[in-house]
């Protein structure tokens, strides 16, 4: 993690670098208050600050004064240094917004104690913001969706009418059957049926033109499917072009998109309608299933590397009123495995709740939850404190699971 030294001795600067550095923290200088204030306003500003109260032009706690008025997505964990030890002036100068104040001299293992608390603070933090960012971006994915089932037109097309006479298929008879579960031709029924539901008139599937190149420049949506037991994963990719998103979205809504986040969310719940669809196809065959990831939107053109795709994936290009759009659909089978918690991977899909009824009547995580670092770490505490390590049933993630969730931004 990364900390801010803000003292004008250059000696107590060299001293306390060479410490943190070893004890592998990465380590940015401030030879006095004004600097400090200019790289914590900065976007890659440090989340901890190492602060001397007494500097030239600007003290601690006058930093600590600014620090607590500017308008900053995430405030510092500031630890204030300083020989004073009055409590009068221990108590300004955490009021002044310090978080923590230690006395000169200072004992070494006494501060990387109290950094190892600002750390975790810190990272709390960061999680909280991480959290609310997502409910934000949910909401409005909700009023996007809420906007787009207002618009669909009552009584559905030919085509979703067409697939709901046909009577569902016999179950397969064996657990991972050699052939799809769902079928190309059926994919592209259910795809266009569902898309309809969009207003836009009727959906067809196309051959794209010889030697056809996908665009660089789309936008993408992603989401997966699990038949939990089929033990099949399904990865659904709706893509698009700029300009052909803004169209769809316009014709939809009758409103001009407004900016990158709302063609990517407009794609994802378009997709949202579709993998909808498909699950209640698989339903039908009597099919359990899991959606765990909310669909995601990406920008292609805005990340290196390009879709995790094998040459012979399903691809179908589908026309709407006039708009070309490219669904690709990759089933296979679901990496299913037995996992003890220091073998668990980001990610990863719970297939079972954790841990299991018969260890402990309420479960930490339920089926479906996709793991990450503090789940993990919960997994790991609980495996700990009952000294067993009970075997986690787990659906790894597929690479384009990972692709989609590598990135930050919605």
């Amino acid at each position: 993690m990364k900390i801010l030294v803000a003292d004008d001795d250059r000696i107590a600067r060299k001293v306390l670098r060479a410490f943190l550095e070893d004890a592998s923290y990465q380590v940015v200088l401030a030879e006095d208050g004004k600097q400090a204030v200019e790289l914590l306003m900065a976007a890659d500003a440090p989340p901890i600050v190492i602060l001397d109260w007494v500097m030239p032009g600007m003290s601690g706690p006058e930093v600590c004064a600014k620090l607590r008025v500017a308008r900053l997505r995430f405030r510092p964990y500031v630890l204030m240094l300083s020989a004073k030890n009055d409590k009068n002036e221990v108590v300004a100068g955490l009021d002044a917004g310090a978080d923590d104040f230690l006395s000169k001299p200072f004992n070494l293992a006494e501060l990387l104690a109290r950094l190892r608390v600002a750390q975790r603070m810190v990272e709390y933090e960061l999680d909280l913001h991480k959290k609310i960012a997502e409910l934000e971006a949910l909401e409005q994915r909700h009023h996007l969706l809420g906007e787009l089932i207002a618009h669909t037109p009552v009584g559905g097309g030919h085509a979703e009418n067409n697939a709901a006479a046909e009577p569902p298929p016999p179950p397969p008879a064996e657990p991972v059957p050699p052939q799809p579960l769902l079928p190309a031709d059926q994919i592209a029924s259910l795809a266009s049926a569902a898309l309809e539901q969009l207003g836009l008139g009727e959906v067809h599937a196309v051959e794209p033109a010889p030697g056809y190149t996908p665009p660089r420049e789309t936008y993408s949506a992603w989401v997966s499917l699990i038949a939990t037991d089929q033990k099949r994963w399904f990865d659904l990719v709706l893509e698009a072009e700029p300009d052909v998103v803004a169209s769809l979205l316009e014709k939809t809504l009758n409103r001009s998109a407004a900016g990158s986040t709302s063609k990517k969310a407009f794609l994802a719940e378009a997709l949202t309608i579709v993998s909808s669809a498909l699950r209640s196809e698989l339903r039908q065959r009597a099919c359990e299933t899991l959606m765990p990831y909310l669909s995601r939107g990406m920008r292609l053109d805005h990340v290196r590397q390009r879709l995790p795709l094998a040459e012979d994936t399903l691809q179908l290009h589908l026309d709407l009123a006039g708009h070309a759009v490219r669904l690709t659909v990759v089933e296979q089978p679901a990496p299913f495995k037995l996992k003890t918690s220091p073998q668990l991977r980001l990610n990863d899909v719970l297939a079972e709740a954790y841990p299991p009824p018969r260890v402990h009547e309420v479960p930490l995580l339920n089926r479906g939850a996709i793991l990450n670092e503090r789940y993990i770490e919960k997994i790991s505490a609980f495996a700990e404190a009952t000294s067993e390590q009970h075997p986690i049933p787990v659906f790894s993630a597929t690479p384009l699971a990972a692709f989609f969730n590598h990135e930050d931004e919605y």
